[in-house]
């Protein structure tokens, strides 16, 4: 089994005085847990890669979250593979069902200035992986239209085709793409486990100090979804699977 300390959030007795944080030790059957990587593309995070060619406004890249990806999320991923856990990719497209007159595409020219007809045409740098972090052979690559990985997508098939139950997911964004994603898995009787410290949101100019942003997106996670853990005790549970690992 792989056993990991699933942190959640306890909100009784009442909401002015909730008892906070707690943790659970999880035991996951490895032949029914899978890694999900939600929406980690783009250039940037290669060693030889000049990230900042191109790329301004909302894709302008963040070095916290390259740092993210190559200090934690690969190591988790590659942890994830030894064990010989399932990892599956999710990631936005281009989606033939978008029009001009799409709500979403107007939604994204109104608030940033991005209109998703021009800026995903193929080939980009938006959406290209990296190769540090791009889906290995075998795995996985879903691709979908909306915020959520299960919105009109194979996610949900392809999970309960490798008999998936509990789902560990690390990306972006916490609010808004990843968010989604492990909401609706939670709706589908899947348990998910975030790695809190492989996660990380845009921070509007009022919640920078502190990142709170990224603070209660992970917050709701741990209240409303699932559990919480980070990279490190991930990489030490799948390590005790394989033995010499680590």
């Amino acid at each position: 089994m792989l056993t990991l300390p699933g942190r959640y959030y306890r909100l009784h007795p009442s909401f002015d005085n909730p008892l906070g944080h707690a943790e659970e030790q999880l035991e996951l059957d490895p032949a029914r847990t899978g890694f999900l990587i939600v929406d980690a593309y783009g250039r940037g995070f290669d060693d030889d890669d000049d990230a900042g060619e191109g790329r301004t406004g909302i894709y302008t890249p963040d070095p916290v979250i390259r740092r993210i990806v190559r200090e934690h999320i690969v190591p988790a991923r590659d942890a994830a593979r030894r064990a010989g856990l399932p990892v599956v990719h999710v990631t936005n497209h281009l989606s033939p069902g978008l029009a001009e007159s799409t709500e979403w595409r107007n939604l994204s020219m109104r608030t940033c200035d991005v209109d998703v007809l021009e800026a995903w045409r193929e080939p980009n740098d938006v959406l290209v992986y990296s190769d540090v972090v791009a889906p290995g052979p075998g795995e996985p690559l879903i691709r979908k239209q909306m915020y959520s990985g299960f919105y009109e997508t194979t996610l949900d098939s392809t999970l309960r085709a490798r008999d998936v139950k509990d789902l560990v997911v690390v990306g972006f964004d916490s609010r808004i793409c990843l968010g989604n994603t492990v909401t609706e898995a939670m709706y589908r009787g899947y348990r998910v486990i975030v790695l809190r410290d492989c996660v990380r949101t845009f921070e509007y100019p009022e919640t920078r100090e502190g990142e709170l942003a990224n603070l209660l997106a992970i917050r709701y996670i741990e209240s409303n979804v699932g559990y919480t853990a980070t990279s490190e005790e991930f990489i030490a549970s799948c390590a005790r699977l394989v033995p010499g690992d680590g």
